[in-house]
């Protein structure tokens, strides 16, 4: 994934040299933002080429990953799987939502439940890419809605995404989940930056 090489991948995905050289993330966990690797190299190739050239199978190999990660580290429980949602109009354009795959995968390996669906995106942000810090804060705010909060009242939420750039959109779920009654929300990404 990190390469397009023809050698086997031994590694989730990952060619061995490609698994040499991504970044991972020690001593991660504070205040519960999780994160498996620098956003940088082989890790961002197969993500860009995951959300962006629909390789849809990727999210197959970093639910795996992930899973493999929570049972290393020194990892909080947790009863259930958000994903961040993308809004309607993104999620059709794109044809899927990438956090919503890896979070399936994750959920099927765990053996914890997926909940899809519940916490809405209901602001069509435009894209944080290019934005700064502060900026990024004000696209997102107002930007997620949970329908039933009786589903979540209580409960300690893992909630997933592909990359956390400055943690806003993360953040801001987290936000709202919590104002909706969920006891923990510990955040959980494949790659930061």
């Amino acid at each position: 994934m990190g390469c397009d090489s023809e050698s086997r991948p031994e590694f989730y995905g990952f060619c061995e040299d490609c698994w040499r050289r991504i970044i991972f993330i020690e001593n991660c966990g504070k205040n519960n933002n999780w994160s498996f690797a620098k956003y940088e190299g082989p890790i961002k190739k197969a993500i860009c080429d995951f959300k962006y050239l629909g390789k849809k199978s990727y999210g197959k190999n970093f639910g795996k990953l992930l899973c493999e990660f929570i049972k290393r580290n020194d990892f909080p429980d947790f009863d259930l799987i958000i994903p961040i949602p993308l809004h309607w109009k993104k999620e059709f354009s794109r044809g899927f939502n990438q956090s919503a795959i890896i979070s399936v995968y994750l959920g099927k390996f765990l053996k914890k439940p997926v909940m899809l669906g519940n916490l809405v995106k209901i602001k069509n942000t435009v894209s944080q890419t290019q934005l700064s810090e502060s900026e990024r804060k004000e696209n997102v705010k107002g930007s997620f809605k949970v329908k039933k909060q009786r589903l979540i009242k209580g409960k300690n939420i893992l909630l997933v995404d592909d990359v956390k750039t400055t943690g806003a959109t993360t953040e801001e779920a987290k936000r709202v989940l919590k104002k909706n009654g969920a006891k923990k929300v510990i955040i959980l990404t494949v790659a930061s930056s």
